[in-house]
């Protein structure tokens, strides 16, 4: 691996595009180039030293001798062609959640990486948040003995469910983060997945169910709850001022053991604010704003990806995490349809 680690964007999206300036941040990776249609060359990226190129042609990104990996930040039904085609080029891949659509899909982007020895990690990015990981860590350390019941509750404002359109479910979009931490915690396999749905104003515009209850039984016996949504009101997220705040949701996490439970609770944030605006409750942990740079969870993310390139690091967030993600997913999609259990 060169000094420098050249990286390519493939999906210049909201995710793509953060990626794309928490890279630039780093002294040690340089955005090489970034592919998407809806880019033309004139397009300039903020934060770069040297402005990559923009192609769009995805195989001449991936073709190039400069590009070392790239970040996959694609719509969910494109991210099998990209993989595949980065993988068979032997480009690294971070892959934005969740891993597919399909379990051929997801099986297919693992099979390409293992086969051309390339390293590809998903970007589960609460595995990269410090109060998540300290949860993984007393799990780990036996603090709270056997895990039995996790709760994780996930709802979104209805601008989330917008700025997607409609082209999936919450489930698919949202409750991956949830269920795998499930599995980080539990270290074990579902056996069982139940789900209900419940059908609102996101339905009525969009044509997508506003919230889904997920419930998971892992082979030890232990359960999780899983609560989601993008349903939660617009009056939440309608400040203008200042424009560095980036909004969020309502988001909770609770692990009871054995021996003892821990509590997360991230309603609102941890900085609120009133002015003639109304309350104010901006993020301050996935990727704020800090000094006109992007930081957080998602630059420790990136942080990480390139210790993974170096070899210093092994991956924590593997495909195989998110094949059993998107597994849940997909049963838990089958249960409300059929309105039954599916079993694993």
């Amino acid at each position: 691996m060169n000094d420098t680690i050249g990286i390519g964007i493939i999906g210049a999206g909201l995710m793509g595009m953060l990626h794309a300036r928490a890279f630039a941040q780093l002294p040690d990776a340089r955005i090489v180039a970034l592919n998407d249609p809806k880019l033309d060359e004139s397009y300039k990226l903020p934060g770069q030293k040297k402005q990559p190129a923009i192609m769009k042609d995805h195989i001449e990104l991936l073709e190039r001798n400069d590009i070392d990996a790239v970040v996959i930040a694609t719509p969910e039904p494109m991210h099998r062609k990209y993989s595949v085609d980065a993988a068979m080029r032997g480009k690294h891949i971070l892959l934005e959640k969740p891993i597919a659509t399909t379990i051929e899909d997801a099986q297919a982007i693992i099979d390409e990486s293992a086969k051309n020895n390339v390293k590809l990690m998903l970007g589960h990015i609460l595995r990269f948040d410090t109060r998540y990981a300290q949860i993984k860590a007393a799990v780990d350390d036996g603090t709270i003995g056997k895990p039995l019941v996790c709760y994780a509750r996930r709802n979104a404002l209805i601008q989330e469910a917008r700025r997607l359109g409609g082209r999936c479910e919450v489930e698919e979009y949202i409750s991956v983060h949830d269920i795998d931490q499930a599995f980080w915690y539990f270290q074990d396999d579902a056996v069982k997945v139940n789900a209900e749905i419940i059908e609102g104003n996101v339905m009525k515009e969009l044509g997508v169910h506003d919230f889904i209850w997920i419930t998971i039984r892992f082979t030890g016996g232990g359960l999780a709850v899983i609560e989601t949504g993008w349903g939660l009101s617009e009056s939440i997220l309608k400040w203008k001022r200042p424009e560095s705040w980036g909004g969020f949701g309502d988001v909770s996490l609770e692990l009871i053991g054995e021996k003892g439970s821990i509590y997360l609770n991230y309603r609102p944030m941890t900085l609120a604010a009133i002015d003639d605006e109304g309350w104010k409750f901006p993020d301050t942990l996935h990727w704020p704003n800090l000094h006109g740079e992007v930081t957080g969870d998602l630059l420790d993310e990136d942080r990480y990806f390139l210790k993974v390139l170096r070899g210093e690091k092994p991956i924590i967030s593997t495909g195989e995490d998110g094949m059993n993600a998107l597994r849940v997913v997909l049963a838990a999609q089958r249960s409300y349809r059929e309105g039954i259990p599916v079993s694993l």
